[in-house]
């Protein structure tokens, strides 16, 4: 994590850098901030500062004073640009900058990657700039999102609602970017007060209500926006327009956050449906953990033990989290003796049941009833087992909306 002194340079940086570029770099302001940048300079580590001086450096770019560094002996442009890609899908920013700095002009896909590179190692506002410099020189939506995805991790809000703003006022905006705007902003909603976020949320609903049926999006983007409206809503506690949403975000795109949202929204409404939702979603192998629980204990109830048993062990691949882990076993072992495994096996999920959860009171009552069942050579009716219904509704909703942040 940076230091709160590397922050306030970066900060001063670009705000000077600004100001060169307008022409002003001999100017009262100029002057000033280069007075301001000595104290925080100072008290950033050596790691900080060296990377602050290759911020500096490439920050010349938007001046159109960019200075290229000489190859190295034996290296040439070819070698350059064939290290390039690895370098920064391996995301070996500080490598993949050190390689841009060695060609002779950069394009603008270059820029881009220049700016993602520095936004990936936290420098935001050092990113902001050639976002926005690279889509002065070829407009594109993708520089603009990153952009406005940048000033939110920056921190910057109320920046990143203006930039919105504006976005939306715009003639023939591409809906692509309304969408992508209106999921970024949702996620910026989280950081904010009450009032605040409350009208922010509002303008998520109202980026998405005019773009969500554009045919020229791919159906991905389609269904993200709708799922951030749909988040929207249901903060707003309006329901049936947060149902809606999930509803046209699986009919656009079907696949796991849309199943898994308007299961969530139809859950006390029509729990059947929920299921379905869940147990397709669990079928696809979601990486979240709590709908493999809602699709064990529906298996479960309904009495088919084998999907009981798929559910459970897939679900134990996807959790790493005791209370899920030990409720998923403690519902396999009970699955296992109700088709008639090996008493050592059915014994064995039960043992590792209690093993994450050594406290709960019904994963032992299970066991030994199980047990009981065994001395007196009698099979344990369906309806004798306990079944905890207890999963973390809230909980659910939370990892849902991190996963599609």
């Amino acid at each position: 994590m940076r230091s709160s002194a590397c922050s306030r340079y970066e900060e001063l940086l670009v705000e000077l850098h600004r100001e060169m570029r307008a022409g002003r770099s001999d100017g009262e302001r100029a002057d000033r901030l280069r007075d301001e940048m000595d104290a925080p300079y100072l008290a950033a580590s050596e790691e900080e500062q060296a990377l602050l001086d290759d911020l500096s450096e490439d920050l010349y770019i938007i001046e159109g004073k960019r200075r290229v560094v000489p190859l190295a002996e034996g290296e040439t442009l070819a070698s350059v640009m064939q290290q390039l890609p690895a370098a920064f899908q391996a995301k070996d920013d500080r490598l993949t900058l050190q390689l841009l700095r060695k060609l002779p002009t950069l394009e603008a896909p270059h820029v881009y990657v220049m700016g993602r590179c520095w936004d990936r190692q936290g420098f935001f506002w050092g990113a902001i700039c050639f976002y926005d410099f690279v889509n002065e020189r070829q407009p594109k939506d993708v520089y603009e999102v990153s952009a406005l995805d940048a000033l939110v991790s920056a921190g910057a809000i109320e920046q990143a609602e203006e930039r919105a703003r504006g976005i939306e006022a715009r003639p023939n905006v591409s809906g692509i970017l309304l969408l992508q705007a209106a999921s970024i902003l949702r996620r910026a909603s989280m950081r904010l007060g009450e009032t605040e976020r409350r009208a922010t949320l509002e303008r998520v609903t109202k980026l998405v209500e005019g773009a969500w049926d554009d045919a020229t999006a791919l159906p991905s983007f389609r269904a993200a926006g709708l799922l951030a409206a749909g988040f929207a809503y249901e903060d707003l506690g309006e329901k049936e327009k947060a149902l809606r949403s999930f509803e046209r975000a699986v009919t656009v795109h079907r696949s796991e956050a849309p199943l898994l949202a308007r299961g969530l929204a139809l859950l006390h409404s029509d729990r059947p449906r929920a299921m379905r939702d869940f147990i397709e979603a669990v079928k696809s192998r979601t990486k979240l953990d709590w709908p493999y629980l809602y699709a064990a204990h529906h298996a479960l109830q309904a009495g088919r033990y084998v999907e009981v048993e798929r559910f459970c062990e897939d679900g134990l691949a996807a959790s790493t989290r005791s209370e899920v882990r030990g409720r998923l076993l403690e519902w396999w072992a009970i699955a296992a003796a109700m088709l008639g495994h090996p008493p050592h096996q059915v014994n064995a999920l039960f043992e590792q049941a209690m093993t994450e959860l050594p406290l709960d009171p019904q994963i032992r009552r299970n066991a030994e009833r199980y047990r009981e069942a065994l001395y007196f050579q009698q099979a344990t009716p369906a309806n004798d087992w306990e079944l905890s219904t207890d999963i973390d509704e809230a909980q659910a909703w939370e990892s849902l909306r991190q996963q599609a942040a």
